[in-house]
C-alpha cells in the first residue's frame, strides 16, 4: 500500500494520475479486503464457527462489485449521477445475484446477503437510493 500512495503523491496533477488512482484504489482495496477477512475469520473462530463459507461469499461479493468498479468505470460514473446505478449496471448485478443466489444462498441458510452490502458500500457509496427505484433489494431465501 506504501508504493501505491508513492505512486498517487508521484503522478499529482500528471496525465498518469487517472492511472496511479485506479491501481492504487485496488492496492488500498485489497489490503483492506485481508484485513477485513482477518476480522472476520477471527470473530468467527472466537464465535466457534467453523465454516468458512461466510468468508467466502464476502470476498464473492466483493470481487464482483470491484470487477463492476473497474471494468464499466464510466457506467458506473454515469449511474451515479442519474442516480440509477442498477440501471446502468443491470447485466452485471444480475449476473453477480445469480452467481450468489448459486453459490451461497441455496446450501446454506441464514447467509447474509453480502453481495447487497457491498454494492450499498462500494458502488452506491452507502446511499442505497443510488441504486434507482428498479433495485430489487437484497437477496433472500
Amino acid at each position: 500500500m506504501g508504493r501505491a500512495l508513492d505512486r498517487l503523491r508521484a503522478a499529482n496533477g500528471s496525465p498518469a494520475w487517472r492511472d496511479a488512482v485506479v491501481e492504487s484504489s485496488a492496492a488500498f482495496s485489497r489490503g483492506v479486503a485481508g484485513l477485513l477477512d482477518t476480522l472476520l475469520l477471527e470473530t468467527l473462530q472466537a464465535a466457534n464457527v467453523p465454516d468458512e463459507s461466510l468468508l467466502k461469499a464476502r470476498r464473492y461479493a466483493r470481487v464482483k462489485v470491484a470487477e463492476m468498479q473497474l471494468y464499466a468505470a464510466d457506467r458506473v460514473a454515469a449511474g451515479r449521477a442519474a442516480r440509477q446505478l442498477y440501471a446502468a449496471l443491470r447485466a452485471e448485478i444480475d449476473e453477480a445475484r445469480a452467481g450468489y443466489t448459486r453459490e451461497f444462498l441455496t446450501s446454506a441458510r441464514g447467509m447474509p446477503d453480502y453481495l447487497h452490502e457491498e454494492l450499498v458500500r462500494a458502488l452506491a457509496q452507502n446511499d442505497a437510493t443510488l441504486l434507482g427505484p428498479d433495485y430489487p433489494g437484497p437477496l433472500s431465501l
